[in-house]
């Protein structure tokens, strides 16, 4: 595969669907013919929330000028909000806000820092958790941070994040992304700011709503979703 480039204009959800970046279980009518997807967020249970639609931002990593027109669509909401210069520093939340946020920083002018990610010990059938290791950086006391995130789901791990880099000394005044699909979080998330490329809110279950019960009692479920993406890009083909 060559290397995509954006045509002018051309809308962002589509261009991600060129990158084969984007997952909609396949349905015949009401009936799930290929698996759920699990969201970072979970129930009152612990178990993973989950929903019918993925946007893998490791597929777009691949084509830099993809990346580039999020950073310039993120960018350019920024410069509408008057918000460009209410921060000094992007912070990269890896592995996708890593790559979203260098490119975003480069487009802004702004510096760049990121997080390494370090595996949280995590019970067998749920979706893998991590901390933010942010010691190879220096902040300067305040200084004014946005944090980058390739998808924002529905914000439960935000206030982790949040108090990690709060840690450094950080100021952090907003928060973009490439997408935000909270069905509950348009423009704010705890006073701060919320900008992403794009902004689409999608439907998310408990695993026991009705909506999706019965699809996971037959192991309708994929928690490996970027390891077996072509098992689901297969799904979505049948």
């Amino acid at each position: 595969m060559e290397a995509i480039i954006p045509t002018p204009g051309e809308d962002l959800l589509e261009l991600a669907k060129r990158c084969n970046a984007v997952y909609i279980c396949p349905k015949q009518g009401s009936v799930r013919t290929g698996p759920l997807v699990p969201y970072a967020g979970k129930d009152d249970q612990g178990r993973n929330l989950v929903g019918d639609i993925y946007l893998n931002f490791r597929r777009i990593e691949r084509h830099p000028k993809v990346v580039l027109a999020f950073a310039e669509a993120a960018c350019q909401k920024l410069s509408d909000q008057g918000l460009l210069d209410t921060f000094e520093t992007v912070c990269g939340i890896p592995h996708g806000g890593r790559t979203f946020g260098q490119m975003l920083a480069l487009v802004a002018g702004k510096k760049f820092v990121y997080a390494d990610k370090k595996p949280k010990p995590t019970e067998a059938g749920k979706k893998q958790e991590y901390t933010w290791d942010l010691s190879q950086f220096d902040f300067e006391p305040g200084e004014r941070v946005a944090i980058a995130e390739d998808v924002y789901n529905n914000f439960q791990n935000t206030d982790h994040t949040l108090a990690e880099i709060h840690a450094t000394g950080a100021n952090i005044v907003l928060l973009v992304g490439a997408l935000n699909r909270s069905p509950i979080y348009d423009t704010t998330y705890q006073g701060l700011p919320v900008v992403a490329a794009i902004r689409q809110a999608y439907p998310e279950y408990k695993q026991d709503d009705p909506e999706v019960a019965a699809d996971i009692v037959a192991g309708k479920l994929e928690l490996e979703v970027k390891k077996n993406w072509a098992r689901l890009v297969a799904a979505m083909q049948q």
